[in-house]
């Protein structure tokens, strides 16, 4: 029995005849089809911040203003970008300690701790968590730095004036908007990574002086700054740009901490001399910290930990340890680190009480020191071991503190319950209104311990209640999105098999047309009915627009599924009327699928299951093949040795080592297998293994120096790897000369592929050379070798199949004509899809999560080596640099698309079938990664579970993407037959 389609047998002759009508149909289907899926996993994706991340924000509240005397008429914060605590505390080589200013403040004047900061440890989202008192949902560190378009209170907001001085990317964010605010910035040209930017730090302060010095002669500005509830602001951007351009332990950083150390020192005196009242409280922090390769992002502690002191008016002096408890040990910080973790011995700070702060609690100890209200959306912890005021007053501040944090509650439960139809409170804060009665009358009654114990419990509840209403949609949302992926993946497969097998000739199409047209108008009838009533539930709910978006996706969806019951009938009674080991086959299939998709998930959080996959895969491969060809054709041999090659890559560490010779030494290996790939080009006639790939002798090359060219800008690529790299070690400029030759090497060399032969081994090996140079310059380490190893399972994976294909000829060799006939009529030279034909997308799956975690964590913001782009541009322009460093990232994906491109040219089968199973694939790995999306716990886990949900969910629009620009290098590809019979009959 032929098994020409995945579920049928077909009648060629009728075929033929329905052939262009047909694919006109599938055209047309498949067009709006990708334009469904582009829309609903972009509409899905969303649906995360809804469910978990929603904004914190929300307006309407009263502020609460404070009932003490603020201990401060002005303050000042430092905030230095990218320092990290162990840095700042721990002393150098030769044990001097690196900012003596700010210790001896530690251990005389002041209090100290670590700030713990959340996820993404990025500039903008920590700088509003220290100012603004609150954490971005994390979509926000989308949303830009040069500009504040979210409209939020902080403590600049609540201040008379605020000064502010430093980065352009910083400073506008809360300054560009405030009328009362005196602000400058210097030009993004200064942040150059090839010079020492701690000149920035410097420019700040000089800023800040000039203006102290202008207010002798300014009248105005004199009386400005010698009123209270002043703010003084100096961001300091070079710790981060430094750490950035020559990592945290190299001496240019350390030296930066010196540098804003002495700032520091400079702007108490500077301060201390001009006001002469001890009335200036002072704050230096960091808004996170930098990984010991020159990033930021994740929720590692060399990111999440930054220094804290804080000194002067209303500030406590530092205190000997007497019991490792403090005052508020009950609170968990947000990257779930413990409150008294063990102070390092080398930091020679362990017989001071140290006091550890969440970053957001900052904004309410800015607040409390000068008596201003906290910021409306602030959800800090005011932290009293920092705080100098009598206990009454202590009471106060944190009464004020909870009162305003309940605010917030009471807005969203008013919100919502305005909108909901059926209400369901947030019951332990039923009786609040009781609480803050009982805390007033202990007040009166001056019985401040328990008036403060029930208040620190109340702020927790209102805190939990925050999080309740956060989450309050959690049930319906996950239950319609699920349903959604579930209507998605089912009509996904209806499409494919009507499409793309030969199913649809088994059903009598022409006797069921009048009734399916019948019962298509009634099911969109009441799929729009049924629409058309939670829209209006929806609407009285007042519910956001993604709402309507996500439960119109689904409802569209599953009408459509009901609208193919004919065909869902007719498919059931084919199944039916099949032998059962048949359908044991379908399921087998089925369930190996899934166990791979299952092992793809896993190896997200585990790299080094991809090791033991192609030592697995290498050795049952050679041995398949062993048993099926000659290993004088050296393909067995090959494909286990590319394999277990690849598999040492998913060993090595996730945060890629400098190691420019590996990167030189790259570039000829690289040379090597185009070389080796050359010469099977012209030398594989006795090979009817490799022949099927080879057109050498079948039309003369258009360009015959082209390889010799392209083999030469690869070789030129590692040279300009090496003198890029010593100018910028030797603190040099990169040299305009050299930029100029690497962005033309990279642009050059990816063109040249488009004028190569258009035989598959030819054109592969055209395009695996003309990416290498762009790949070579923009890498550090091991992953331009791994490039290689890449390269060369791609073509053992090609060789496999090509071999498959050849032994399945010779089998059919006595009746290849009418073999053809059976199989080429879906369109010209494409045959429908088999069940075997599984592998395909499923192989290219298991490659494609290669690509993304070969060299590094993906899914991991911190694992985006910013360095790898300074060989193209050091000065920083964020957007250009991270579309380089996506590039270098979207460049393995383009090989595995283009071999896979290959494959299905070569194996005759329709690849955007292919392409849609592969879509399906993907979508049972998104809904299992929709359920590990989390919002409690380590936000580095947090982090994770978002990146790999929103990576597997964008795999419908990027890997489009991908198909289309490879489709650019792939589509003149020619496949010549590898037996003799079948070249004739085609």
């Amino acid at each position: 029995m032929g098994s020409d389609g995945i579920l049928g047998n077909r009648d060629p002759k009728r075929s033929k005849a329905s052939i262009p009508k047909r694919r006109k149909w599938v055209k047309r289907r498949e067009i709006w089809l990708v334009i469904l899926g582009v829309i609903l996993h972009a509409v899905y994706m969303l649906s995360i911040f809804d469910i978990y991340f929603k904004t914190p924000i929300v307006h309407g509240m009263d502020l609460v203003s404070p009932r003490f005397l603020a201990p401060a008429k002005r303050l000042v914060l430092l905030v230095a970008d990218g320092l990290r605590a162990d840095k700042f505390f721990e002393p150098d080589s030769e044990g001097n300690f690196r900012a003596p200013f700010l210790r001896n403040v530690i251990k005389n004047q002041g209090k100290w701790g670590v700030s713990h900061a959340r996820p993404p440890t990025e500039s903008r989202p920590g700088h509003v968590a220290i100012i603004a008192g609150f954490y971005e949902d994390p979509s926000a560190v989308t949303k830009g730095w040069k500009a504040n378009p979210v409209e939020f209170d902080s403590v600049f907001n609540r201040s008379r004036h605020t000064f502010s001085y430093g980065s352009p990317d910083i400073v506008p964010i809360f300054c560009g908007a405030l009328p009362h605010s005196t602000w400058n910035t210097y030009p993004h040209e200064f942040e150059d990574f090839a010079t020492d930017a701690s000149f920035l730090d410097e420019w700040s302060f000089d800023q800040f002086q000039s203006l102290l010095n202008k207010s002798n002669e300014d009248p105005k500005l004199k009386r400005l700054l010698q009123q209270d509830n002043l703010v003084i602001f100096l961001h300091l951007l070079g710790c981060d740009s430094n750490g950035h351009a020559h990592r945290p332990f190299s001496s240019i950083y350390l030296n930066n901490v010196k540098v804003v150390d002495r700032i520091a020192e400079r702007v108490y005196n500077l301060l201390e001399s001009y006001y002469k009242d001890n009335c200036t409280s002072y704050i230096f922090t960091a808004d996170h910290g930098m990984s010991d390769k020159g990033s930021h992002g994740d929720g590692h502690p060399s990111n999440t930990d930054t220094p804290l002191v804080a000194w002067g008016a209303g500030i406590k002096h530092p205190k000997p340890i007497t019991r490792r408890d403090h005052s508020d040990h009950v609170l968990r910080f947000v990257d779930e680190h413990l409150h008294d973790t063990p102070t390092p011995k080398e930091w020679g700070l362990d017989g001071i009480e140290r006091v550890d702060v969440n970053q957001a609690d900052i904004a309410p100890l800015m607040s409390t020191l000068l008596g201003l209200p906290c910021p409306v959306n602030s959800v800090g912890n005011l932290p009293l071991s920092y705080v100098d005021m009598k206990e009454e007053e202590e009471v106060e501040a944190v009464v004020a503190n909870t009162k305003q944090i309940l605010n917030q509650f009471l807005r969203k439960s008013q919100i919502k319950q305005s909108h909901s139809l059926y209400f369901k409170p947030f019951k332990p804060l039923a009786q609040y209104s009781s609480m803050l009665n009982q805390i007033e009358g202990l007040l009166i009654a001056r019985d401040y311990k328990a008036a403060m114990q029930l208040s620190e419990n109340l702020r927790s509840l209102a805190l939990d209640g925050l999080h309740y209403f956060q989450t309050y949609d959690w049930l319906m949302l996950m239950t319609i999105i699920t349903l959604g992926y579930i209507g998605w993946m089912v009509f996904l497969v209806l499409h494919v098999l009507q499409a793309y097998t030969s199913l649809l000739g088994d059903i009598n199409r022409k006797r069921e047309a009048v009734r399916q047209q019948y019962d298509t108008g009634k099911v969109n009838l009441w799929g729009c009915l049924f629409m058309g009533v939670l829209s209006v539930l929806l609407f009285l709910e007042r519910s956001p627009p993604l709402y309507h978006a996500y439960f119109a996706m689904t409802v569209f969806l599953w009408t459509q599924i009901f609208n193919e019951y004919q065909f869902i009938k007719a498919l059931w009674r084919h199944l039916s009327g099949r032998k059962f080991n048949y359908v044991i086959k379908l399921l087998v299939t089925g369930v190996v699928s899934l166990i791979i998709l299952e092992f793809l998930v896993q190896s997200f959080a585990e790299r080094k299951l991809y090791t033991w996959c192609f030592l697995v895969v290498g050795a049952v491969a050679s041995m398949y093949l062993y048993n099926l060809i000659p290993w004088r054709s050296g393909i067995p041999v090959f494909a286990c040795l590319t394999c277990w090659f690849l598999s040492l890559f998913t060993l090595m560490p996730a945060e890629i080592p400098d190691n420019n010779k590996l990167v030189i030494a790259s570039g000829g290996m690289i040379i090597v297998i185009g070389l080796t790939a050359k010469w099977l080009d012209l030398h594989t006639d006795g090979n009817n293994y490799w022949l099927g790939i080879c057109m050498h002798e079948i039309k003369q090359p258009r360009f015959p120096m082209l390889f010799h060219f392209q083999a030469l800008l690869v070789g030129l690529s590692s040279v300009m790897v090496f003198l890029s790299t010593s100018h910028r070690t030797e603190k040099q400029e990169l040299h305009s000369v050299h930029q100029l030759m690497n962005w033309s090497i990279a642009g050059c060399s990816m063109v040249l592929p488009l004028f190569s032969n258009n035989g598959l081994l030819s054109r592969l090996n055209s395009i695996f050379l003309g990416f290498a140079p762009t790949f070579l310059l923009l890498s550090i380490g091991y992953e331009a070798v791994f490039y290689g190893a890449l390269g060369l399972v791609l073509m053992a994976w090609i060789l496999f199949e090509n071999s498959l294909l050849y032994l399945s000829k010779v089998k059919k060799s006595s009746a290849s004509r009418k073999n053809l006939e059976e199989h080429f009529f879906l369109e010209h030279e494409v045959r429908y899809l088999q069940l075997s034909d599984v592998r395909i997308p499923l192989t290219f799956m298991v490659l494609f999560n290669v690509a993304f975690f070969g060299t590094g964590n993906f899914a991991s913001i911190a694992s985006f080596e910013i360095s790898s782009v300074y060989r193209f541009i050091t000065v920083f322009s964020p957007f250009l640099m991270a579309a380089l460093l996506i590039f270098k990232l979207f460049i393995p994906f383009m090989l595995v698309i283009c071999a896979f491109s290959a494959i299905t040219k070569l194996l005759q089968i329709p690849r955007l079938g292919c392409y849609f199973l592969v879509i399906l694939f993907s979508d049972v790995m998104t809904i299992h990664f929709f359920f590990l999306v989390r919002n409690t716990g380590s936000w580095m886990e947090i982090g994770n579970s978002i990146s790999h949900f929103g990576i597997v969910s964008a795999q419908v629009v990027f890997v489009l993407l991908l198909f289309a620009l490879t489709n650019i290098y792939t589509k003149d590809i020619q496949i010549r037959s590898a037996s003799p019979a079948s070249r004739k009959a085609m």
